[in-house]
C-alpha cells in the first residue's frame, strides 16, 4: 500500500472503524483476515487469491466486504480493467451496500490513473434541466380589435421579421461507456468534489469557479467543506482568494470551515487575511481565527486583537494563543500595560511559549498575590533548568 493514503482507501477504514457498521457486519471469516493481513503487507496478488475465493464462497458472510477490497487489491497491482470489472459486479449484486459508495470512489480514482478526463467531467455535471417547460403556459385572452376608421392610404413596407424563438438548450454530452457510469447512476456530491479534486490539476481555471459554487450555495454544510478543503489543498493563489472570499461572506457554517482552512494555507499573507475576516466576523469566527492565527506567524495580529478587543474572553483567548504563536516578545510588553484581569492570561501565554525568564520576573517582581503564584505554578510544571533552579532559591 502506497505510504499516502488514497481517498478511497481512507474512506473504506473510516466505513470499517465506524461503531455502527461493526455492531451490523457478520462476524469476519478466516480467509478475511488472511486477505486483509496480505493487504497491510501489501501482497496484492495474493490478497487477490484469497479475495476471489471468499467472493466465490456461498457461505462466505461479507462478500460485498470482499469484493470492494478485491477491487481495491486489483486496482493496486495495476489490473485496472479487473478492478472496474469487480465494481462493477459490487453495484450489480449488492446494490444496497455500505461498500458501494467507497467502490464508485475507487472508480474514479482508476479515472484519474487512466487520464479519462472525459469521464472526470461527466462525474462533475449535475443532472441538466428538462429541455421544455412540463407545464404548457396558460392561454392568452384576444384582445377585441378597435373599430376601423378611415385613414389615408400609406406605401407598402416589408413586414418586419419577428425575432426567432430562442434555441432549446443543447443536448448534454453522452456519458462514457457503461463500464464507466452504471446505467441509471447519477453521481452524488460526494463523487462530484471527488472528480473536481482529481481535475484541478489539469483545470484549476474551470474547476475553481465550480468549487466555489458548491460552498456557496451548497444546502449540505459538509459539501461546502469538502469544496474548500480541496481549494485550500492545491496551493493556487486564486483558490485561496476563494477560501478569503468564503471566509468574509459565506454562510455562517461554511465560514467557519474556510477560517480553519485558512489557518493550514501557508504564505505570507494569511495572517493579514484572517485579520480582515476577523473585523468583519461575528464572535464565532472571531474565535476561529484566533485559534487559526496559531498556526502560522500570527504573532503581530494576535498582539493587535488583545490590545484592541473589548470582549474579554476573546482578548484572553488571543493572549494566551499569542503564546502559542511564539509571541514572548509581544507578551513581555503586554505585560506591562495591560489590565490586572488579563494578567493570568499573559502568564499562561507566556508558559505556551516557554518564556522562563519573563516568568521568573513576575514571581519575583508581581505584588498580586493569586497572579504571582500563578507564575511559580507554571513555573514548577515548566520543569527546566533555570525554572528548577528559580524553584529551589526561593523554596
Amino acid at each position: 500500500m502506497t505510504k499516502r493514503l488514497s481517498i478511497v482507501f481512507a474512506l473504506a477504514a473510516i466505513l470499517a472503524s465506524h461503531v455502527d457498521v461493526v455492531l451490523a457486519k457478520p462476524a469476519e471469516s478466516k480467509r478475511m483476515e488472511r486477505a486483509k493481513d496480505l493487504i497491510a503487507d501489501e501482497q496484492w496478488v495474493r490478497a487477490i487469491d484469497e479475495l476471489k475465493a471468499a467472493a466465490a464462497d456461498a457461505k462466505e458472510p461479507n462478500k460485498d466486504e470482499a469484493l470492494f477490497w478485491l477491487a481495491h487489491s486489483e486496482n493496486q497491482a495495476r489490473d485496472y480493467k479487473t478492478a472496474i470489472d469487480t465494481i462493477s459486479r459490487l453495484e450489480r449484486e449488492f446494490p444496497a451496500s455500505r461498500w458501494v459508495k467507497p467502490a464508485r470512489s475507487l472508480r474514479i480514482e482508476i479515472a484519474q490513473r487512466l487520464q479519462r478526463n472525459d469521464v472526470l467531467w461527466w462525474y462533475t455535471t449535475a443532472p441538466p434541466p428538462p429541455a421544455y417547460p412540463t407545464t404548457p403556459p396558460p392561454a392568452r385572452v384576444p384582445t377585441p380589435a378597435p373599430p376601423p376608421r378611415a385613414t389615408t392610404p400609406t406605401p407598402a413596407v416589408a413586414p418586419t421579421p419577428m425575432p426567432s424563438a430562442p434555441m432549446p438548450p443543447m443536448a448534454p454530452m453522452p456519458p462514457p461507456p457503461a463500464v464507466w457510469v452504471p446505467e441509471g447512476f447519477l453521481p452524488d456530491a460526494d463523487l462530484r468534489i471527488q472528480a473536481l479534486s482529481s481535475l484541478m490539476r489539469t483545470d484549476a481555471p474551470k474547476v475553481i469557479p465550480m468549487l466555489r459554487e458548491i460552498a456557496f450555495d451548497a444546502g449540505d454544510a459538509s459539501e461546502a467543506r469538502r469544496a474548500l478543503f480541496v481549494l485550500a489543498q492545491s496551493g493556487r493563489p486564486d483558490a485561496r482568494s476563494t477560501v478569503v472570499e468564503v471566509a468574509k461572506t459565506g454562510p455562517q457554517p461554511v465560514r467557519l470551515a474556510a477560517v480553519r482552512e485558512l489557518g493550514r494555507i501557508g504564505g505570507p499573507t494569511i495572517a493579514n487575511d484572517l485579520l480582515q475576516v476577523y473585523s468583519s466576523g461575528d464572535e464565532q469566527v472571531k474565535f476561529q481565527v484566533v485559534t487559526s492565527l496559531a498556526r502560522h506567524d500570527g504573532a503581530v495580529a494576535l498582539m493587535r486583537i488583545a490590545e484592541s478587543e473589548k470582549d474579554r474572553r476573546l482578548r484572553d483567548v488571543a493572549i494566551v494563543t499569542l503564546g502559542a504563536a511564539g509571541g514572548g516578545a509581544q507578551l513581555h510588553t503586554l505585560y506591562s500595560t495591560a489590565p490586572q484581569d488579563a494578567k493570568r492570561a499573559i502568564v499562561i501565554g507566556l508558559f505556551n511559549a516557554k518564556a522562563e525568564d519573563e516568568l521568573i520576573r513576575i514571581a519575583e517582581h508581581e505584588r498580586d498575590t493569586a497572579i504571582r503564584d500563578e507564575a511559580i505554578s507554571r513555573l514548577r510544571l515548566l520543569g527546566t533548568p533555570k525554572a528548577r533552579a528559580y524553584l529551589e532559591a526561593h523554596r
